[in-house]
């Protein structure tokens, strides 16, 4: 084999993309020499190339995936993550099927329908006001919803309509109930019509054991010109007279000059008009009680009880309420004259002794339950917190079996032990401490309306006057049954 040599040396040079062993050494091919090329990465076959730069044009082709300039024809499958920096434009009827997480600034679509989904969580429906958007199923959304530009931030089911918010839309039943609500507000003021018969105090002044009807929102106050007085049987002229309420005692004040006579001690003067119903039920401490579907069957949860109370019994009065058990009430004069409220064996909190629990007196009474942490109930008797006297926890926390059951520990008994003996008004109950009310609920002596205190979870006035039922105020339909107690007249 002949042997060939070169008359000037070739010379290898490195360059991008491409590493010569060789390179830059003079090769005079007077002997044989191997120079290695490569380009970093396998280009075999089955290989995934990598380009750094392409120069257009650039086809590349396999007969069913085509990649022309910035044009891909075909189907293809990427696997791990994709980063796309312009635009992704999916033109006719192609598809785009993502198997794992999809993250994007913004998504709009507009084919069937305009849909945009922002980077904050946020999602628009439709471009224009008259687009429409239909769901089927429920929708269920996280923040506020923008529905015709109004923002809707809440769909509340709130009764009492205490929230007066602008951006809550009401249910059917919260309409409804306030609506009732408010119509028997209004009724029942309307046909406050009720006789009381005066004491002589002076020439000027009677006096009458009644409180005025709280006229309610929208109503003009109760006034002078919403009573009839009569003197022996004859009408007095109402220019010449004036009423004041102090405390529960209702004063007529007349103006002795103008109406030409002065008051007697012996005359009748008999008043007509819209005073407070003073109706309240009598408890015989044998086998009367008010029975209620106010339910206690879970674990007792923290609530505050409020009722005006007057009882002359010095020994144990059980029960002022309870929830099925002895050991699930509120009992006054329990052990050395001290009221009780007892939760379960070894679990119960005393209070120290009041008069007000014996002295045949009207009394406002206020219990915080706190069941988990005894220590920080409290009980306040017209307006004034009474101290603790001993807590017990050394038990196990009891649930209540029955409903509440205003007047004995447990309904449906026929033992007299079980009962109480005294009167009741104004019996509530709240959720949480509303013992920061408790004077203003007291009101010097005057029964305070609670209809739209908040927190506000049964509601029994007990100003009925007749029949067996006694309507809880509160909206929560629990209306309770008197068995045996008897109305009496506030005088």
């Amino acid at each position: 084999m002949p042997t060939f040599k070169l008359s000037n040396p070739i010379i290898f040079v490195n360059g991008t993309g491409l590493d010569i062993d060789r390179t830059g050494q003079e090769l005079s091919v007077d002997t044989r020499t191997a120079v290695n090329f490569a380009i970093g990465q396998d280009v075999g076959s089955g290989s995934n190339v990598q380009f750094n730069q392409l120069t257009a044009p650039v086809i590349i082709d396999n007969g069913s995936l085509r990649i022309y300039n910035d044009t891909i024809t075909g189907s293809f499958t990427q696997t791990g993550n994709l980063t796309v920096t312009e635009n992704l434009t999916l033109p006719g009827t192609y598809k785009l099927t993502i198997g794992g997480i999809l993250t994007a600034e913004k998504i709009e679509s507009q084919l069937t329908q305009s849909l945009t989904l922002f980077e904050s969580g946020s999602t628009r429906f439709g471009d224009t006001i008259d687009d429409k958007q239909e769901f089927t199923g429920s929708l269920l959304t996280s923040g506020s919803l923008n529905l015709n530009y109004y923002e809707i931030n809440e769909i509340s089911d709130d009764t009492t309509l205490a929230d007066e918010g602008t951006t809550n839309v009401i249910t059917e039943n919260a309409v409804r109930t306030y609506l009732l609500g408010e119509r028997k507000t209004f009724q029942n003021y309307q046909r406050k019509s009720f006789a009381h018969t005066g004491s002589f105090v002076s020439v000027s002044t009677s006096s009458f054991t009644a409180t005025t009807a709280s006229a309610p929102s929208g109503f003009t106050s109760t006034s002078k010109e919403d009573f009839l007085f009569f003197i022996n049987g004859a009408m007095m002229e109402t220019d010449a007279l004036n009423i004041e309420q102090s405390g529960s005692v209702f004063l007529l004040k007349v103006d002795t000059d103008s109406i030409g006579y002065d008051l007697q001690g012996s005359d009748e003067i008999v008043a007509w008009g819209k005073f407070d119903n003073q109706y309240y039920l009598d408890f015989d401490g044998s086998n009367d009680e008010v029975e209620t579907a106010f339910s206690s069957s879970e674990t007792p949860v923290p609530v505050t009880y409020s009722w005006w109370m007057k009882s002359n019994q010095t020994s144990r009065n059980y029960s002022v309420f309870g929830f099925g058990g002895n050991k699930k009430a509120f009992t006054t004069n329990f052990s050395s004259g001290r009221p009780i409220m007892w939760y379960a064996n070894n679990w119960y909190i005393y209070w120290d002794d009041t008069s007000a629990q014996d002295d045949g007196e009207w009394h406002h009474w206020m219990v915080y339950n706190q069941p988990q942490v005894l220590s920080d109930s409290k009980l306040y008797v017209d307006g004034v917190l009474i101290d603790i006297n001993l807590v017990r926890e050394t038990g196990t926390l009891g649930t209540g079996n029955q409903g509440l059951t205003i007047g004995a520990y447990k309904n449906n008994s026929t033992n007299a032990g079980h009962h109480f003996s005294g009167s009741f008004r104004e019996f509530a109950v709240f959720g949480g401490d509303k013992t920061g009310n408790a004077t203003a609920y007291y009101n010097n002596g005057i029964p305070f309306d609670l209809s739209d205190e908040p927190e506000l979870q049964g509601y029994w006035k007990m100003n009925e006057g007749r029949g067996d039922t006694v309507v809880d105020s509160s909206g929560g339909g629990n209306d309770g049954t008197v068995d045996g107690a008897t109305w009496t007249l506030y005088k």
